[in-house]
């Protein structure tokens, strides 16, 4: 495994000037590939400017992001969105999930986004909802299922088109404890299959059963514990 992501001297800074807010602040941090990761912090914290910033949605005010040695700074807004259309699944706290679609049909909207043929993308999107244990539930809508059920219905869409990097925002946070379990039993069942994950988190219970948790405060980084430490 190598270095896949790489931030150094990362800074966020909004409304620059009197008012200005310090959303990240110095921060670096390095990732290897395959590794499984939680940012944890409470609100304010900074943990959402860092995903968006890991997700290529947002670029930071100063500093350096390189995404297996490529430096994102340099890329132009068509190579930021194949990036995150082909090497980044994005999974929400809100599911996002269209009502009106049924599951196959939501995993395979955005790989119609990508032009891969009717048969292919079917063929994806029945195998990434059979692995999340949803092959029963094929046709159902998201007003069919349980909040658990939807949120596996959006990680076979964030994994339908096997990108090497999951970005999961709060997964669990719309969930009972019984449902999150079992999402996170799903996520590190993909992390051993070699998905490498960020998982980002105000749980400090799930960030402690994760492999690597790094805490912000204040968009600083306060605490990283590597794999196999703590």
């Amino acid at each position: 495994m190598g270095p896949l992501i790489q931030l150094e001297h990362i800074y966020k800074i909004y409304n620059q000037g009197d008012n200005e807010v310090r959303a990240l602040e110095d921060v670096s941090i390095t990732m290897m590939d395959g590794e499984f990761t939680a940012i944890i912090g409470h609100s304010g914290s900074g943990k959402s400017t860092m995903m968006n910033i890991l997700g290529c949605l947002d670029v930071p005010t100063s500093g350096e992001y390189l995404l297996a040695g490529e430096k994102v700074s340099d890329m132009d807004d068509d190579r930021l969105s194949r990036i995150r259309g082909r090497q980044i699944g994005f999974i929400f706290q809100g599911f996002n999930l269209i009502p009106s679609l049924d599951a196959m049909e939501n995993v395979e909207l955005p790989l119609i986004y990508r032009k891969v043929p009717r048969e292919e993308r079917r063929r994806m999107a029945r195998e990434s909802l059979c692995r999340v244990g949803l092959q029963h539930r094929l046709h159902h809508r998201p007003g069919q299922m349980s909040g658990g059920q939807q949120q596996r219905v959006a990680i076979a869409r964030a994994i339908a088109a096997r990108p090497p990097i999951l970005l999961a925002d709060e997964p669990t946070g719309n969930l009972d404890s019984g449902s999150g379990q079992e999402v996170m039993e799903i996520l590190r069942g993909l992390h051993q299959e070699g998905h490498t994950i960020i998982l980002i988190t105000h749980d400090g219970e799930i960030a402690a059963s994760v492999p690597r948790a790094i805490r912000l405060l204040d968009g600083r980084v306060v605490e990283d514990t590597p794999p196999g430490v703590g």
